[in-house]
């Protein structure tokens, strides 16, 4: 049964664009490119060559399967012409996504690019997602297929690099988290029901709920705003415990 994400996007001047791929992988980050049926647009091509010269101010995800309802979002982001991320894109499920602003606005050039990814609503271990934002602009999305009673690191989705590793000296000020179990994160108690960074002590610096189908259905992946920012070490760590 295929699986498809759309997206839209709305630019500076006020005009539109509108993004689709209808066969998309589970939990694998793929191309979402110019898109839809009757849209007066060409299909098959990257943002940043379809709207070279514009900035992009608001933009969502949509994951949509064939006849079910049980596509999660998991995270979305703009990638720039020599793969680094510029800014992570908000998303939701089957019953819409909203329109959100992005955290700073993108202009458009030949090889940015935007990527998705989405995992199945299971009542089992599901993919585990974290978008950061932090106070100099930049940007970092980690993740990790969570494991039941074992703490796991969840891993930079472009590098494989912990989130010290990734995000050294930076502040994270706000961020979404997404989990696709229909039955939460932690429903046997054997696990945690936030995602956690710990310094290389073990100090507890963050720990966070992710955003559960349920929640997320009618809208989009919500940022978290910290009242503190998060300082981010070197030998951090970012971590989620499944718990079935």
């Amino acid at each position: 049964m295929a699986t498809a994400i759309y997206a839209f996007g709305q630019f500076s001047d006020g005009t539109f664009g509108s993004f689709a791929n209808a066969n998309v992988t589970a939990e694998t980050a793929t191309e979402i490119q110019t898109g839809g049926v009757g849209i007066n647009q060409a299909s098959g091509v990257s943002i940043g060559q379809a709207f070279a010269g514009k900035t992009l101010l608001a933009i969502s995800c949509l994951v949509q399967k064939d006849d079910d309802t049980s596509g999660n979002f998991s995270y979305a982001y703009l990638q720039g012409p020599t793969g680094e991320m510029l800014c992570p894109v908000q998303g939701g499920n089957s019953d819409g996504s909203g329109l959100p602003r992005l955290k700073r606005p993108v202009r458009m050039a030949p090889g940015v690019k935007l990527f998705a990814a989405w995992d199945d609503l299971t009542d089992a271990v599901s993919l585990a997602s974290m978008a950061t934002y932090c106070a100099s602009g930049k940007s970092a999305i980690f993740a990790v297929k969570a494991v039941d009673a074992t703490k796991t690191a969840m891993v930079d989705v472009l590098t494989g690099a912990s989130i010290g590793q990734s995000l050294a000296g930076q502040r994270i000020v706000c961020s979404y988290q997404t989990y696709g179990a229909s039955k939460g994160l932690n429903d046997n108690q054997a696990g945690n029901s936030g995602f956690y960074i710990e310094s290389s002590d073990g100090a507890l610096k963050l720990m966070v709920p992710p955003n559960l189908h349920e929640s997320n259905a009618q809208g989009q992946s919500p940022w978290v705003e910290y009242p503190v920012a998060i300082p981010i070490g070197q030998n951090d760590t970012l971590s989620v415990m499944a718990g079935l």
